[in-house]
């Protein structure tokens, strides 16, 4: 009765009326009004709540720095968590290095094609018939990739040393030195060189500068999947042949036997992991301009990442 009396003297003060009033006030409208006042509070007071609510779900608050991200996530009303994360740092420029095992194979231009038959066998101003399987090109390179798009895009460069050799499948061939055209003479056999060869091969060196660009799947250097499109631009620092007797004596000649000191070729590389295929097509000729046969010398094989 006496919580009754003084809600009732609080609303009476309330409307303005006199205390007096207040005292003799029906206490039957007073429940009435006590319990309609408390049910609107329940109800604004559920409306609130589920405000915040609603706004709480997609509430989230990035605050950034220079390298770090601090993440505060509200997970109900009442229960926050703080997640502290490294930002993913795009690199401008990674490295990698790499080594290219695969073969030599020739396109020649047959109409470009001279053989002479001499009274020591055939005379051509072409590499005759080469072992395929024996003619192999090995290479090393380095190289740094720039950043384009995300890390994921970058553009290449750097620096490669090749070697080609060119193994034939007569090992009775010989080339001849400083002649005005590329010759070759493969030798009747042991009947006119009584000596038994073994092997016969030139062999060719270039250094150069490989540009591409260049896909991956991660922006850094431990990317699984990449390929690159790309062109290599050499110069040819030594040329030899190689002729290995049966007794093991090994002969070697060095001349430039009318090679192309300049080397031009597109190349593309698919690399999967430490593991990748590669292929080179050149633009140039592998002779120089009108001392030997239109020759294109075709690259293909493996490569393997080297750590």
């Amino acid at each position: 009765m006496i919580q009754k009396t003084i809600i009732a003297t609080l609303l009476a003060l309330l409307s303005g009326a006199p205390l007096l009033k207040a005292q003799t006030i029906d206490t039957t409208s007073v429940d009435t009004l006590i319990s309609i006042t408390d049910s609107l509070i329940q109800e604004v007071v559920r409306e609130i709540k589920k405000e915040i609510k609603e706004d709480a779900n997609d509430l989230k608050i990035d605050i950034k720095d220079v390298a770090d991200e601090i993440e505060i996530e509200i997970i109900d009303r009442d229960t926050f968590r703080m997640v502290k994360r490294r930002r993913r740092i795009t690199k401008a420029t990674i490295e990698e290095r790499k080594q290219y095992w695969g073969y030599n194979s020739q396109i020649i231009d047959e109409a470009s094609m001279k053989t002479i038959p001499t009274s020591i066998g055939d005379q051509s101003n072409y590499l005759p018939e080469l072992n395929n399987a024996k003619s192999v090109h090995w290479g090393i390179e380095q190289q740094w990739g720039f950043n384009l798009i995300r890390g994921k895009v970058r553009v290449f460069t750097g620096i490669r040393y090749d070697i080609h050799n060119y193994r034939f499948q007569n090992p009775y061939t010989r080339l001849t030195q400083d002649q005005p055209e590329f010759t070759a003479v493969e030798i009747g056999g042991p009947l006119i060189d009584p000596i038994p060869v073994d092997k016969s091969k030139v062999v060719v060196n270039y250094i150069g500068i490989p540009v591409s660009l260049g896909f991956q799947d991660k922006p850094g250097d431990n990317s699984k999947f990449s390929a690159k499109v790309g062109v290599h631009a050499g110069y040819r620092v030594r040329t030899h042949t190689k002729i290995k007797q049966s007794g093991g004596n090994v002969e070697k000649q060095f001349d430039d036997f009318n090679m192309n000191d300049f080397y031009l070729s597109p190349f593309v590389n698919v690399n999967y992991g430490d593991m990748g295929l590669y292929m080179r097509y050149p633009l140039t000729n592998l002779f120089k301009d009108g001392q030997g046969a239109n020759t294109q010398s075709v690259q293909f094989g493996i490569t393997l990442k080297m750590s």
